[in-house]
């Protein structure tokens, strides 16, 4: 029985590699770390499974690299449901300098999907039974897969009384918003997309974002501002700007996925919105202060989850 299904469009193969220099116009060379499964929706499947949540991952593969996100998720444990493409899966690369201990995020395009391929997503999703309480969509949308495809994936979910998460970009977003989600995570290109050009204050992004909401484009709007924090807009009422304590950047991979994955498990819980806000605000800071594209260490968590502050 699965409680929270997520859908990737664009997954990948995430390489993580180390170099003791970067050179330009000459030979880097590099050692491989290690390889993990990549994509914004699987990222946030591992880390909803780790706390024990029952989590169905759906996403197009193929090639090598699909055989191999196939086999790490296999060697993970968990449950996935792979649609077979024509197309070769994309390997996105980290590679961390070790003089100067800043990385690289090399981010590639998703595969080129066929419409019997894109459709069949929709259709796996249509065919989880029972519904899940929750169905998050995390990352891209492919090229030339429609930018209505995820507002129709949202427009079954009402029909199934499945509550949508929603992080994404480009033309889907503001057509998935159209529809009305659940909760959404934007960044500040999403935010400006969207069509806000007013004063960067928290007090100013906080009034158009409320009227996002009010608008019914989603229940509980977040727009993360980096290292200051993020700020929610909710229907119940809450406008929120919640900053992270300090912490040393390890790797930005994974991070907005974090954020999602702590907040919607915590609202997936019964928790507050305004404490579950609060963790994904920490989730994200615990991700970038550890290697890897996961949250782990659920300790450390708790570390910067006490370290945070309320501005609004």
């Amino acid at each position: 029985m699965t409680a929270i299904a997520t859908l990737t469009m664009s997954p990948a193969v995430d390489m993580f590699a180390s170099t003791g220099h970067f050179f330009y116009d000459s030979k880097t060379r590099c050692q491989i770390l290690h390889r993990a499964p990549g994509g914004g929706g699987i990222n946030v499947a591992r880390n909803l499974r780790r706390p024990g949540l029952d989590v169905l991952a759906v996403f197009p593969a193929g090639g090598h690299h699909g055989d191999l996100l196939e086999q790490l998720l296999t060697n993970d444990g968990l449950p996935f449901k792979r649609i077979p493409i024509e197309n070769e899966t994309t390997q996105n690369i980290s590679l961390t300098e070790g003089s100067s201990g800043q990385t690289l995020h090399l981010v590639f395009p998703g595969a080129v999907l066929q419409a019997n391929e894109w459709r069949a997503c929709l259709d796996a999703i249509d065919a989880i039974t029972p519904a899940p309480q929750m169905l998050v969509i995390s990352g891209s949308l492919p090229a030339p897969i429609p930018a209505t495809f995820f507002a129709d994936v949202i427009h079954a979910c009402h029909q199934r009384n499945i509550r949508v998460v929603l992080d994404t970009s480009g033309a889907a977003l503001r057509h998935a918003l159209e529809a009305g989600v659940y909760f959404v995570k934007l960044n500040r290109e999403d935010f400006t997309a969207l069509g806000y050009a007013g004063p960067d204050t928290p007090q100013d992004r906080l009034m158009a974002m409320k009227k996002m909401v009010d608008d019914g484009w989603a229940e509980h709007l977040v727009l993360t501002l980096g290292p200051n924090g993020a700020l929610l807009a909710s229907r119940s009422g809450e406008l929120m700007h919640i900053t992270p304590p300090p912490v040393t950047v390890v790797s930005h991979a994974g991070a907005g996925d974090s954020f999602v994955s702590v907040m919607t498990c915590k609202l997936y819980q019964g928790t507050g919105v305004a404490e579950a806000f609060g963790y994904g605000v920490a989730a994200a800071a615990a991700a970038i202060s550890t290697p890897g594209n996961q949250l782990e260490d659920f300790d450390w968590l708790a570390q910067v989850y006490a370290g945070i502050t309320c501005r609004l």
